[in-house]
């Protein structure tokens, strides 16, 4: 339900008849502020936080972070090997974004910095007290890492509607806050329509537990769905 819908409902005023107008259906990317591009990017129907559970005692046995991994406050580390150890957060306080990079209005908000094709995936980020699973660490053997890309990919998928679509390829993505974090590729021949109504990201961490659910209905930009 978005803001708009919620106050009209508790004014008693019925909802139908006055579809929601956000900024990104009402002004130019050219015009967004800032501002207005970071909500994009962390709260909006693109952008959700994730439900991270550590099924593990004590936080024990969370998965290290690697190089090139994401700092508490959702920034780069600056250097490798400096990345803080998740599993020294507090249990049930990791934080994470799971951000619809390959939709049209991130796209802008980015202001189209990846060089994938997003016509071919659902690309997917993920962000936040996370390690970036899509690179290899430098204490890390090949048959490690791959044994770990491995899993992900048995893990990882959207869900829709009772069925699946499965991790086709991991990556990553260095930058700023509102840009770094490990990416999660979906092929499109398996389509998402609003008939689905409903999509959930899960993926397994070790003993952590990662879903995110999007509403499709509002996902829509300049009248159509944009995923």
């Amino acid at each position: 339900m978005t803001r708009r819908t919620a106050l009209l409902l508790g004014m008693g005023i019925p909802a139908f008849g006055y579809p929601p107008r956000e900024f990104w259906n009402d002004k130019k990317p050219a015009d967004w502020t800032d501002d207005e591009r970071q909500e994009l990017l962390t709260k909006s129907p693109w952008a959700k936080d994730a439900e991270v559970k550590n099924n593990s005692p004590a936080g024990i046995g969370a998965p290290r972070a690697t190089g090139g991994g994401m700092n508490r406050r959702m920034g780069t580390s600056g250097t490798r090997g400096a990345i803080p150890d998740p599993s020294t957060a507090p249990q049930g306080h990791y934080k994470a974004i799971v951000r619809w990079d390959s939709a049209e209005p991130l796209r802008e908000a980015l202001h189209n910095q990846s060089k994938d094709d997003p016509a071919a995936n659902y690309i997917l980020c993920v962000s936040g007290d996370l390690p970036m699973l899509g690179r290899r660490g430098n204490d890390e053997g090949e048959s490690e890492y791959q044994q770990r890309l491995d899993m992900l990919k048995q893990y990882t998928k959207l869900q829709k509607k009772g069925d699946f679509i499965y991790l086709n390829k991991i990556g990553y993505q260095n930058g700023p806050p509102a840009i770094a974090g490990t990416l999660f590729y979906f092929e499109r021949n398996d389509l998402i329509t609003l008939e689905d109504k409903q999509v959930t990201f899960v993926t397994k961490l070790g003993p952590m537990d990662v879903k995110a659910k999007f509403a499709l209905h509002d996902m829509m930009y300049l009248g159509k769905l944009e995923l």
